[in-house]
């Protein structure tokens, strides 16, 4: 019960870091890998062949002045607008085939911690459970066999039209002993709001968010975890990790979770630092419970492959 709370935590808290589920090409940019070209094989070629040879002498006065009144006005009334997709080079979650490494120190409880290596990945885009497209990432994390793996779903907007990075749903399996103890997929209503729109970094301000992720697992059946908090903006900062000195954006989320099982329920206080790094993503994270100071994650950034910082 203690380990899922604090599983909850990390992946419910960590705003770095999904439904069915359909893996496409990624896109490198917004609207590249699908760039609406109308395939539609209506290409208005009106097939009459009223070529006008009556034979009649008269000054052509029939009827048929041909002025092709048919219906197809190929106004084209698919409503895919791909506007649940953007490019957000602070996250760096659009960039095609990115992969970032870490060193993570994590604390799971009844799983267990340490240290160890964790990575994310770029896993091209799918539709959640309302079948809107999403960005989609592999997160995952393993210090000395305790960790997780799965994907999370992310997309560009909620459901009222705000702009930003919204994280929909998760799959994930928790490891212990370097097998699976628990594989819950989460459906988060509404979705929560993890991340500005690219042109608000650095003067977001704050907001407030208020989910219920609803999690089924194979073997411990459906339980929730109500989840509340506040993202704030903390502008602008240097950073250095691992030698390296980065100029970083920094986020921080304080949360309150309240997880229910069929055991009982539980409610964990905490606060998560992230900077991230323009043309990169997220660098650093600080993640701890302020009930009593403990590590729930901490990670760093090793090394990078298809990201540049700009």
């Amino acid at each position: 019960m203690r380990a899922l709370s604090y599983f909850a935590i990390v992946l419910f808290a960590t705003a770095c870091d999904g439904g069915s589920y359909s893996n496409e090409t990624p896109f490198a940019g917004k609207d590249s890998a699908e760039q609406d070209t109308d395939t539609d094989s209506d290409s208005d070629t009106d097939s009459d062949t009223d070529t006008d040879t009556d034979t009649d002498t008269d000054s052509d006065t029939d009827s048929d002045t041909d002025s092709d009144t048919d219906s197809d006005t190929d106004t084209d009334t698919d409503t895919d607008t791909d506007v649940d997709l953007c490019e957000n080079s602070w996250y760096g979650i659009h960039y095609t085939g990115y992969h970032r490494e870490y060193d993570i120190e994590l604390n799971l409880l009844d799983y267990g911690g340490g240290t160890g290596t964790a990575y994310q990945e770029d896993y091209g885009t799918g539709f959640d459970l309302s079948g809107n497209k999403v960005w989609v990432m592999i997160d995952s994390a393993d210090a000395g066999g305790t960790g997780w793996d799965g994907e999370e779903y992310i997309g560009c907007e909620d459901r009222s039209g705000n702009v930003g990075l919204y994280m929909s749903e998760w799959d994930m399996s928790i490891m212990t002993g370097g097998t699976a103890a628990a594989a819950p997929y989460a459906e988060i209503s509404p979705p929560r709001k993890i991340f500005p729109d690219a042109v608000d970094v650095g003067g977001a301000g704050s907001w407030n968010y208020s989910d219920t992720a609803t999690m089924i697992d194979a073997t411990m059946g459906t339980f929730t975890a109500d989840s509340e908090g506040t993202y704030t903006d903390d502008g602008f900062e240097e950073v250095t990790i691992k030698g390296t000195t980065y100029d970083a954006y920094k986020l921080t989320n304080t949360y309150t979770i309240n997880l229910t099982t069929t055991m009982g329920s539980q409610v964990i206080n905490g606060q998560q630092e992230l900077w991230y790094v323009n043309g990169v993503g997220l660098v650093k994270e600080r993640n701890v419970n302020t009930d009593d100071g403990s590590v729930i994650v901490n990670r760093d950034l090793t090394s990078m492959s298809g990201l540049t910082p700009i």
